[in-house]
């Protein structure tokens, strides 16, 4: 059973007791990410999860890796646009420790600025790999047309020239506006009883937390559409097309999961059969939905040779095309409800799995996620929700376009134009 409590500076614990592992997982969510952030300090939600664990007045960083380590624990971090986490994964008879481990990393790092001149280092490394991934690359070009206007069209990353000049001081003003306790929520799955769980945080987090608000400012709903290209010499073109869609925990997120499964997820959606296996255009092809507080988009993404772009683009377009006039079929849709919930039942298997599903729907929704729900809302959809959602999502006159790779196929096809008429 899932558990929230809620304490009186706003700190927020989530957890689901599993007595059947031996295992705990435990994150700090904090609701900081590039959505949130302008093009000042654009990169600063990552930058500081990546110094987080750079040492604190009692340890360096390397002790508090080695700590981790003694304890058989695992432990990382990431950053998205709307939520940052730093978690740990642990034998449940080592909880306590690393638990205080992780409590006192994220409340007492002193932001060194010798030791953020290494780190910054690393960022900028991980900047230019990203430069040498066409994906990624894809990726960021596209939420730059579907969130125009918005702090999601930012790169979680941000600019190299952000970077370059971020200091502790920076650093450490972020915390004090975005690290408040009414923006974190902390979450835990496994062998944990909530009522331990709120001694732990009774004993090494309240003290500590404060009691400040959180200051900042939701993405507004975003326009949306244009197209954005990145031409470099990359042996393959990597595509991508998004529809605005539904926002995060929306009454029809579910009809949206079962209609991107039967759509682009996996070897028998009709993306992959069409375009793969049909007609031997790409060599891969899926579909991705994205949803934030006030924004969401359904996208498709295609991988293919540059003397194919043209085919398939129209291959995509006519897919988007019958679906909306025609919906799932029967079959369709049934084979998507069990896959979904074979998914889901798989999931709760997976401490970590549960701890990131619970910690991310608290800090969105300030609700506690109930599995049960989600499992009946995928069996509960229709045919005709499928085909009421399709028909408002698939609007060309507001789709956004990106292309990554070789300039020439470009000039054969106004790919952008092609897709929307």
């Amino acid at each position: 059973m899932v558990k929230l409590t809620r304490f009186d500076n706003g700190l927020r614990l989530v957890t689901e007791e599993n007595s059947g592992v031996r295992s705990v997982s435990v994150g700090f969510w904090v609701g900081a990410g590039s959505g949130y952030e302008n093009a000042e300090n654009n990169g600063i939600s990552h930058f500081t999860e990546h110094v987080m664990y750079k040492g604190t007045a009692e340890m360096t960083a390397a002790q508090i890796a080695e700590r981790f380590e003694d304890l058989g624990a695992s432990m990382n971090a990431f950053t998205s646009k709307e939520a940052t986490c730093y978690y740990f994964k642990s034998i449940d008879e080592n909880l306590e420790e690393c638990f205080a481990l992780l409590s006192h990393i994220f409340y007492a790092s002193t932001y060194d600025d010798a030791e953020l001149d290494k780190e910054r280092k690393v960022i900028m490394e991980e900047i230019n790999m990203v430069e040498d991934a066409p994906e990624d690359i894809c990726y960021d070009r596209l939420a730059e047309c579907a969130y125009r206007g918005t702090g999601l069209a930012q790169t979680i990353l941000g600019p190299t020239e952000n970077v370059a000049r971020f200091r502790g001081d920076d650093v450490r003003a972020y915390l004090a506006k975005m690290y408040t306790p009414d923006n974190v929520v902390i979450s835990m799955a496994g062998n944990i009883p909530h009522e331990r769980a709120e001694e732990l945080i009774a004993k090494y987090v309240l003290p500590v937390c404060g009691k400040g608000k959180c200051a900042k400012t939701v993405a507004p709903r975003a326009v949306g559409g244009g197209f954005s290209k990145y031409e470099k010499d990359f042996e393959q073109v990597n595509m991508a097309f998004a529809f605005p869609s539904v926002p995060f925990d929306h009454p029809d997120s579910a009809v949206q999961n079962v209609v991107s499964f039967c759509f682009g997820m996996g070897m028998s959606s009709r993306l992959f059969q069409v375009l793969r296996e049909q007609k031997g255009l790409v060599y891969n092809v899926y579909t991705s939905a994205s949803a934030y507080e006030n924004n969401g988009s359904f996208g498709i993404y295609v991988n293919t040779s540059g003397k194919n772009v043209a085919e398939a683009v129209a291959a995509v377009r006519d897919e988007v095309i019958k679906l909306r006039r025609d919906g799932l079929t029967a079959e369709e849709l049934a084979r998507a409800k069990s896959q979904l919930r074979s998914s889901a039942i798989f999931a709760l298997e997976n401490t970590l799995s549960m701890m990131n599903a619970y910690g991310k729907y608290t800090l969105c929704t300030d609700k506690v996620y109930d599995f049960d729900k989600r499992l009946a809302d995928i069996a509960n959809v229709t045919e005709n929700d499928v085909r009421r959602f399709c028909e408002k999502t698939f609007d060309f006159s507001k789709v956004s376009a990106a292309y990554v790779g070789k300039a020439g196929p470009l000039e054969k096809t106004d790919i952008y134009a092609e897709f929307t008429k």
